[in-house]
């Protein structure tokens, strides 16, 4: 890299209310396919006109990263941008939020995060520069599991992008905000419970909301997605009791991945834990209380999985807990517990990656004790009828 070039993480939105003003009749979107691709300055080599400004968005393949290589030559003073700036965003942002300032003269390297990025140049002055970018576009190894960071009832606020995998379930004949939650598994695939499933007509009445911790405020990620097709499990039951509530959502398109949205990890075929003792994550957007007001904002409790006998004891006369269900307690004796309208939503446990080891279920009334027990579906006895369903798409990793 040339010792003059200069760079900082400077974001563009704060140049202007209306960044688009700067590229009007120059602003320009690429779809690329595997193999390299060439991006140069108008009039390169030669500088481009002092006082223009152009946007640029490359686009790869479903799966694919994009690596940049760029060399520079804007003006500059002493280390500093003055008239002229380069822009990179490595998630595709066209306000560029995230994004590096360049100027200078100097060669840089950076990889897109995702399949999307931006560059811009703007120039306020008379002399101009120059640039030339190289972009190439990679296989991305699968991923899953990611998140930001390493209240349901009685809950707390979950960390922006702390949760990308989670998709609220919206039926859009309803006033209500949400009916249940599901969990990303790869592109076109969500995994919920098979009851929540029949609390709608028809699977082109639901809608996937992505990408936020916010129904009312929304993230730069939120996306929804229509859902084409509904799976229940093949032996679902609910009378007298519950068991295999397990479904599968289809989506109309392919859910992008980025920060802030992103497909769990399944456990692997064959895992045997009980997970009894672990520590998990639920989360959902349901009701703060039993028969109360759901919550806007997505909400997480840390609860503790028990044995099956421990929960039996605990659902005598009540129900009947099934090898294939995993149920969870509040071990703070504070009341925490999945709520009304939290069904469907998932049951996450923290390695390095996020795991799916079960789905909302059922319960008493939520958070009637100190000590509340609800019961999920245990996701590692349906980890084959899950793959089945999705085609292998989900990300193989060892837990």
């Amino acid at each position: 890299m040339a010792k003059m070039l200069s760079r900082s993480l400077i974001s563009l939105v704060l140049l202007a209310p209306a960044v688009l003003a700067y590229f009007e009749g120059c602003d320009n979107t690429y779809t690329l396919s595997p193999g390299t691709t060439y991006l140069e300055s108008p009039y390169y080599p030669s500088n481009y006109p002092g006082g223009t400004s152009c946007r640029y968005k490359f686009t790869a393949p479903l799966d694919y990263y994009i690596q940049v290589q760029c060399t520079v030559a804007l003006p500059s003073s002493n280390g500093q941008c003055t008239t002229d700036n380069f822009w990179l965003d490595p998630e595709g942002d066209l306000q560029m939020r995230g994004a590096e300032n360049f100027c200078g003269s100097g060669t840089f390297s950076r990889d897109s995060l995702f399949r999307e990025v931006v560059f811009a140049y703007i120039s306020t002055g008379t002399q101009g520069g120059n640039f030339k970018c190289t972009l190439t576009t990679t296989k991305q190894n699968c991923n899953c599991g990611w998140s930001a960071t390493a209240r349901i009832a009685n809950g707390q606020n979950a960390a922006a992008n702390e949760y990308p995998s989670y998709a609220a379930l919206k039926d859009v004949t309803s006033k209500t905000a949400t009916f249940c939650g599901g969990t990303i598994v790869s592109h076109r695939y969500i995994v919920t419970a098979a009851h929540c499933i029949y609390m709608v007509n028809r699977a082109t009445d639901v809608v996937a909301i992505v990408g936020t911790n916010n129904l009312v405020n929304p993230s730069r990620y939120y996306q929804q997605y229509s859902i084409i097709q509904m799976i229940p499990h093949e032996q679902y039951v609910s009378d007298p009791n519950v068991n295999n509530d397990i479904a599968v959502l289809i989506t109309a398109g392919n859910i992008q991945w980025s920060r802030g949205v992103g497909p769990i990890c399944l456990p692997p075929v064959g895992t045997t834990s009980p997970f009894t003792y672990d520590v998990v994550d639920v989360i959902g957007f349901g009701t703060i209380y039993f028969a109360g007001p759901t919550s806007s904002t997505l909400q997480k409790i840390n609860l503790n999985v028990v044995s099956n006998q421990d929960c039996q004891t605990e659902y005598n006369n009540v129900a009947t807990i099934y090898a294939g269900e995993m149920c969870t307690f509040d071990y703070s004796g504070t009341g925490r517990d999945s709520c009304q309208f939290d069904s469907g939503g998932p049951v996450i446990l923290r390695k390095s990656k996020q795991f799916l080891v079960g789905i909302i279920s059922f319960g008493k009334s939520c958070a009637a004790t100190s000590y509340p027990m609800g019961v999920n579906t245990r996701v590692t006895s349906y980890i084959s009828w899950i793959r089945q369903k999705i085609g292998n798409s989900n990300c193989v990793v060892s837990l």
